[in-house]
């Protein structure tokens, strides 16, 4: 499972330590290519708020490849805190890392994603300079995946508060919030179905389970695979497929039956949040297979390494590109599907293309990570 190396970089982040672990790296790299796919298939339906298909084939296409790509952001947060939590050395030296490979590039990109658009005239500099103005509060429209992003600073910001419990708690009791969180993973259905739940109004964002719901448990998640699950690979296979297989099927027919009867994104991708329950599921089964992956050397493990360490810069920029690619191909005598897939893995290799040139520079790290 372990490969000899200096250091382990996580992708979102990364940690020193004294030896590389191989499957880590093909989770990221398959993470970033699955993030694509899922931002593809948006492509065919979505605009942020509204949907239409075009025929059947769209629908299907859309539904089957995106349903099994929605483990992408749970796996990616996954794999920054099977190695952060809990968290080592000083509290100053965590933070002034994660500033210097994580929140400098986030920051270039969110002004990047404000104004680069202008140069190609996907609108005009005025624009752009409204978007200056707001950069600093949230991220504009362009730049929606850099949500992500935020979510893991959050993380970040907890790290040292959550790390000395985790040193800490006994497993019986880790097991005790995790199924709370589980529990929690129905309450996005549930609001539709039944509205505020445990103390929850709009004068208080803030109810019962509020805070042991959502990240907190996908970090929670695989601190506790780390620590407590060494599993033969006859049980692994007998977890983790039922989990993909039940998560991917709700997936799928959740979103079928939206289809019909949702008029805004927002419904039609509820089951696809991603700590609602059918990815929850799934990110558990799919992070227990990667994790099977034993193969730490040799030319195919060499470039997914390479991939997995580029990967951050893959994906702060690849929006930038992947409209643009996405036309490109969709104008072309294709089936949607081919469409889809021919759009991520472009994209994928172009940006991963451009990371590694910029990686080389004396300043690339504060562009790419």
């Amino acid at each position: 499972m372990l490969g000899k190396v200096s250091c382990v970089t996580t992708g979102m982040a990364s940690s020193h330590t004294t030896t590389r672990i191989a499957w880590l790296d093909w989770l990221r790299a398959m993470a970033c290519l699955m993030v694509i796919m899922v931002h593809a298939c948006e492509c065919v339906y979505s605009n942020d708020y509204s949907f239409s298909f075009a025929d059947s084939a769209s629908l299907w296409s859309v539904m089957l490849i995106s349903g099994l790509m929605r483990p992408a952001v749970p796996l990616f947060l996954m794999a920054s805190s099977f190695l952060l939590l809990p968290m080592k050395g000083s509290v100053s030296t965590f933070f002034k890392r994660r500033f210097t490979r994580v929140a400098v590039p986030f920051a270039v990109w969110l002004v990047l994603y404000a104004v680069l658009p202008a140069a190609w005239g996907e609108w005009d500099w005025s624009q752009s300079l409204d978007n200056l103005q707001t950069v600093w509060i949230n991220f504009n429209p362009r730049g929606s995946h850099l949500w992500f992003i935020y979510m893991l600073l959050g993380v970040y910001l907890i790290a040292p508060i959550i790390s000395p419990w985790l040193k800490n708690v006994s497993r019986r009791q880790e097991e005790f919030y995790l199924g709370i969180w589980f529990l929690t993973t129905f309450s996005w259905h549930l609001h539709e179905y039944v509205g505020d739940v445990a103390g929850e109004c709009w004068w208080n964002p803030y109810p019962t389970f509020y805070y042991v719901s959502g990240t907190f448990g996908l970090v929670l998640l695989a601190h506790y695979i780390r620590t407590y699950v060494d599993w033969s690979v006859k049980k692994t296979l007998m977890v983790a497929i039922p989990c993909m297989v039940i998560g991917y099927a709700f997936c799928v027919g959740w979103f079928y039956y939206q289809s019909d009867v949702a008029e805004e994104v927002r419904i039609l991708e509820l089951s696809w949040q991603p700590s609602s329950f059918a990815p929850a599921i799934m990110s558990f089964g799919a992070f227990l297979l990667i994790r099977m992956i034993r193969i730490s050397e040799g030319s195919v493990y060499g470039v997914v390494r390479h991939i997995s360490a580029m990967s951050y810069g893959i994906y702060l920029m690849h929006m930038m590109l992947l409209p643009a690619v996405f036309e490109m191909y969709s104008g072309l005598n294709m089936p949607v599907y081919c469409v889809i897939l021919v759009t991520a893995l472009t994209t994928y290799m172009v940006c991963f293309a451009i990371t590694s040139v910029i990686s080389r520079l004396p300043f690339g790290k504060y562009i790419v990570g």
